[in-house]
This record gives structure tokens, sequence and C-alpha cells, in this order.
């Protein structure tokens, strides 16, 4: 390894002990730190073959901070897909993820921290605004109409 690439590996070294990153993103911090591509590219396979740098562990930490604010996986998993996760590692996380996934469940709680007094039961505003947010956050469309029209318990 020349000084050049030792010092791109120590960068990119004190960027992974920081978070998680995919290679593309590994890739664009190097380089704006003004190391060559082909210093990049050399470190970048030393990093992988160290198993500092894995699509699969940024793959499954990506997915689980995404669905931690309430998107659901499907969303996640396109968010990782536009950072330029490789989608081998892309497609393995998010099936992990969707296994113990109840969109349902993920809905209300959503709600009941957007809306604790449950507003949108009462205004029609409300609810289309709660409508938007939870399609916004990737949610199916008659999952969003089951949790929005459920009745309050206290009344079932």
């Amino acid at each position: 390894m020349n000084k050049d690439e030792l010092a791109a590996y120590n960068a990119a070294v004190r960027f992974l002990a920081m978070r998680e990153y995919c290679a593309v993103e590994l890739r664009h911090k190097l380089a704006g730190k003004g190391f060559d591509q082909d210093c990049v590219e050399a470190v970048i396979i030393r990093l992988i073959a160290d198993h500092y740098l894995s699509e699969e562990r940024f793959a499954e930490s990506f997915l689980r901070s995404r669905m931690q604010r309430g998107d659901s996986p499907w969303l996640a998993a396109e968010k990782a897909r536009q950072k330029g996760v490789d989608g081998t590692a892309l497609a393995t996380a998010l099936e992990a993820a969707q296994q113990g996934f109840d969109a349902e469940l993920a809905c209300r709680e959503l709600l009941s921290r957007r809306d604790p007094q449950a507003r949108y039961r009462d205004d029609q505003r409300q609810w289309q605004r709660q409508a938007r947010f939870l399609r916004n956050k990737g949610f199916e469309a008659a999952t969003i109409l089951r949790v929005l029209n459920e009745q309050p318990e206290d009344e079932r």
C-alpha cells in the first residue's frame, strides 16, 4: 500500500467507525476528500477483504433504521436502492425485515405517536392528512383505510 492508499484507508476506517456505509457512499466520501479513483478502488477492495465494509451489514442497518422512523420495509428498501446498495444484499435484508413486520401494527403505532388524541377520528381534514402521511411512509391504501377507520377500543 502506498502513502495515498494508506491515508485513504485510514480515512475510510474512521468513516466506518462512525456508521456503516455502502461501497457507493464510501467512494463518494473518499473522492470528496481528494483521493483519486484508482486509490479509492484499491481501498474499497481492501476494506471488503478486511471485513470492514459490508453491503449486507449496511443494508440491514439501513432498513432497521428507516423502519424505526416509521417507513415500511418496501419504502426503506427503495431508499437504500437509491443510495446504491447491492441488490442481492438488499433483497436478503428486505426478506428478513418483512418476516416480523406487521403493517397494521406499525400504522397504529405511527398514528399514536403522531396524533395521540386521535383527532383524525373527528376531523376529515386531519383524517386525510394522516392518510397522506401513512401513504408517504410506504403503507398500502387498504392497510391505511383499515387502521384509520377502526373504532376506538372503548366503543367496540
